[in-house]
């Protein structure tokens, strides 16, 4: 198969689900990759080429992901100023279209069905559009988030319902759409991790962090207001004295939610017991902060869109052999009865903070969840078996298109 890969992510890309799958699963079975990316560098005003294990990669200006313009060209009849059409790419080479997220993309994939006959496959793996509404509610951000988070709604309903199939990325996500009018097929596509064969030890991210604390605690992702991970530092005030718990916090894109969350750290005196790494890419380091780690920690506020949320986090703690403590959304509370992995409980301080202690005092469990975490991923979430489930999904719509 020829895949036109319509990505949200910028290049070089990092996002483990789109390198392991797209650039060397799904390459090594013989199919062919072109990808559209977004620029690292926002400055760009240019088409950049380049190739990545083989693939093209064409780099679009910043111009090129303006939703409301893209809008309004579509319907126009005029999407083919996006300068997605200035790379030259022969669209009629394809056996398909893959958007990720992305709604100009979602608009140029709509055009590209139409005209070229090319089935279209829509993957959402985050609602957006919801989370900008519910942070206008909560006053994290103003009036105009809830307008574009309104807008981004519809149209990403609108390009959805365009496509051949959906591709939601949990169960929850799944209902939430069918009980929003998406009228396409849907498949659930979930996130999955690395089976790491010869993974590194704890002791490099120890060193390298200075971490001498009895216990390790251990949250990577996305530090945005809305997550709402000062819960984490409440969590910290709760646990006994007694026990000697470090909390790191790794990720954090963007400096600047980063410096919100160590504001809150000196203003509660938690210095000494939290520690910031800043936003890790390499993978070395990235494992090497899970295996030090006691436990993982996936918190989620569930009464929130983000119950619809398919955390990598959780998987790639399971990956390493971290047990974990998640707040009990339906994907993490699935993944962790099946597995036997941690612990989904309910998104509160004092039953995050009793569930930790309960595995920190029964060392013995604590190496059964992680053995049975590793055992987990290596038979249902590796990306080997997403891949097997990726290339189904194109078949069935192939098969569906052409009869």
């Amino acid at each position: 198969m020829q895949i036109l890969l319509l990505t949200d992510w910028t290049y070089p890309c990092d996002h483990q689900f789109l390198s392991n799958v797209y650039a060397d699963y799904l390459l090594r079975r013989g199919h062919k990759v072109t990808w559209v990316m977004r620029p690292g560098d926002e400055s760009q005003q240019t088409i950049k080429r380049d190739v990545w294990n083989g693939s093209d990669v064409y780099i679009l200006p910043s111009s090129a992901y303006n939703p409301a313009r893209d809008a309004a060209r579509f319907f126009a009849g005029r999407i083919q100023s996006n300068p997605l059409f200035n790379t030259g790419i022969d669209f009629a080479d394809f056996d398909l279209v893959h958007v990720r997220n992305d709604l100009s993309m979602g608009l140029v994939a709509s055009y590209l069905k139409k005209e070229f006959q090319i089935p279209y496959i829509h993957q959402i793996s985050h609602l957006k559009a919801e989370e900008l509404i519910e942070t206008a509610h909560q006053g994290i951000e103003g009036p105009s988030s809830w307008v574009k988070g309104q807008l981004g709604k519809k149209l990403r309903r609108y390009v959805a319902n365009s496509s051949d199939v959906v591709l939601p990325i949990s169960k929850e996500m799944k209902q939430y759409l069918d009980h929003h009018s998406y009228s396409s097929s849907m498949s659930v596509l979930p996130t999955g991790a690395s089976v790491v064969s010869n993974p590194p030890t704890g002791k490099h991210f120890k060193s390298e962090y200075d971490l001498k604390s009895e216990y390790i605690l251990l949250y990577m992702g996305s530090m945005a207001p809305r997550r709402k991970l000062e819960f984490l530092f409440d969590m910290v005030d709760f646990i006994p004295s007694s026990y000697d718990i470090a909390l790191v916090m790794v990720g954090g894109r963007f400096e600047s939610n980063r410096e919100r969350l160590r504001k809150k750290v000196q203003e509660r005196n938690l210095c000494n017991e939290v520690t910031f790494t800043g936003w890790l890419s390499d993978r070395k380091m990235i494992q090497s902060a899970v295996i030090a780690a006691d436990i993982g920690l996936s918190p989620f506020p569930t009464k929130s869109i983000l119950r619809t949320n398919a955390p990598i986090k959780t998987l790639e703690y399971m990956s390493l052999g971290t047990p974990v403590v998640a707040s009990k959304t339906p994907d993490q509370q699935e993944v962790l009865s099946a597995s036997g992995a941690g612990l989904a409980v309910e998104h509160s301080v004092e039953t995050f903070s009793n569930a930790i202690i309960q595995i920190l005092d029964s060392p013995g469990v604590k190496n059964q969840m992680g053995d049975h975490g590793k055992e987990y991923i290596s038979e249902n979430r590796n990306f080997r078996l997403l891949t097997d489930r990726v290339e189904q999904i194109y078949r069935d719509t192939l098969d569906q298109t052409d009869s």
